[in-house]
């Protein structure tokens, strides 16, 4: 078992391909380190970096009109973390990405993952895979937050990431569901 045999297994959980062909794409990425609060990008730089998080919990985040800390998204193991808009787009990020989390991962970079996309028919279908998972789960949190009480965000944040619960500071987490710190406390006094 090689060091990137999590990763392997994660390319062959995504997309139906041999384990030779995940195993060659796994090897293209490189080992990666994060302590708590080390970022994987800063706001105004361009994303680089295309992780697959094999331990750790990080988070997306911005800053409102207010220069108040807005948690748009949280990352947990065996998942991949990037910043789309940046990424693609190659301009400057609005948010940031932060380890809350020591974090372990595989990178590679924006050049390297084009490469893996013209060479690579199976990374292909990955990359599409992971696309298509992230936007519908981007979709799902935004009709969440219109059309869900807050007591069911929490519930829903309990049953499908409970580790962020754990690790994650409450301000943030409250700012994911859209509530401020007090709402959050009475809602975790209830449950």
């Amino acid at each position: 078992m090689n060091n990137r045999e999590s990763l392997v297994n994660f390319i062959l959980s995504v997309v139906k391909i041999s384990k030779d062909d995940a195993e060659k794409i796994a090897n293209t990425f490189h080992p990666i380190e994060f302590q708590e609060k080390d970022y994987l990008l800063r706001a105004n730089e361009v994303s680089d970096d295309y992780l697959y998080l094999e331990r750790g919990l990080m988070r997306t985040f911005l800053y409102n009109l207010e220069g108040e800390e807005i948690t748009i998204d949280f990352f947990t193991e065996d998942n991949i973390v990037f910043e789309i808009t940046s990424f693609f787009n190659r301009i400057r990020s609005e948010a940031y990405i932060q380890a809350i989390t020591k974090c372990k991962g595989f990178r590679i970079s924006y050049e390297e993952l084009n490469t893996l996309f013209h060479t690579k028919p199976a990374f292909r279908d990955f990359g599409r895979a992971i696309l298509v998972k992230e936007f519908i789960a981007s979709q799902g949190r935004n009709y969440g937050m219109i059309n869900r009480t807050a007591k069911e965000r929490y519930q829903n944040l309990l049953s499908t990431k409970p580790q962020i619960l754990q690790y994650a500071p409450l301000k943030c987490i409250a700012s994911y569901l859209g509530v401020t710190d007090s709402t959050l406390s009475r809602l975790r006094k209830k449950m």
